[in-house]
């Protein structure tokens, strides 16, 4: 078994990629039940709208405060009509990098190909905990992370439209932040560890 210092992180990015189509094909195969998603209708009209709205700004026929005033609204019934989604999305990611992975020997489908594994600090089966902070501090593209999906979730309750698109881009913005930091460090520090493994106390090895 080897080092985590000899793990390349292309290997780590193409096992990551692996994931990702799985669990968007998954999703989206979810999401497409109607009593799982029931506002799907109004989410396709709403976007509709919210489309119309983003062309005409990148015609120069809006300004920014005009497209923000006029996409208010429909920023946020955007986000009101996916809260069944974002549900499934969370629930879809703990099962399988958090449950999964812990039960399949420290391992998605992603890192068996690529004959990578997830380990604690002693090169030992991680817990259940440890795999569940790795999981929700990590950033999936395309998919969604859990922190701001949960906290977009919970805002659409507790905020108005007036306020939820600026507070809802901090959130995002924020987060994509931490996720950037995350990567660099994984491809500067020696063990090739990011943020999410920091505060997980794990790592990824190579196996044989």
């Amino acid at each position: 078994m080897e080092s985590v210092s000899e793990v390349k992180i292309s290997r780590r990015i193409w096992a990551y990629l692996l994931d990702i189509v799985f669990i968007f094909f998954v999703v989206s195969l979810i999401t497409s039940i109607k009593f799982i998603n029931p506002s799907y209708e109004k989410y396709e009209k709403t976007y509709e709208k919210y489309s119309e709205v983003v062309e005409e700004y990148s015609k120069g026929n809006l300004t920014e405060k005009e497209f923000i005033e006029q996409n208010r609204d429909n920023y946020y019934y955007l986000n009101k009509y996916t809260i069944s989604y974002n549900i499934a999305i969370i629930v879809v990611i703990i099962a399988y990098f958090v449950l999964f992975q812990k039960f399949n020997g420290g391992q998605t489908i992603g890192k068996q190909i690529m004959k990578l594994k997830v380990v604690n600090l002693e090169g030992k089966d991680a817990s259940l905990i440890s795999h569940l902070l790795r999981t929700t501090f990590s950033f999936y593209i395309y998919v969604g992370s859990i922190i701001p999906l949960l906290i977009n979730t919970i805002l659409v309750f507790v905020l108005n439209s007036k306020y939820y698109m600026n507070v809802s881009y901090i959130v995002s913005y924020g987060y994509l932040i931490f996720a950037i930091i995350s990567l660099v460090m994984m491809c500067k520090r020696k063990d090739k560890r990011g943020l999410h493994e920091l505060i997980s106390k794990t790592k990824v090895i190579n196996v044989q």
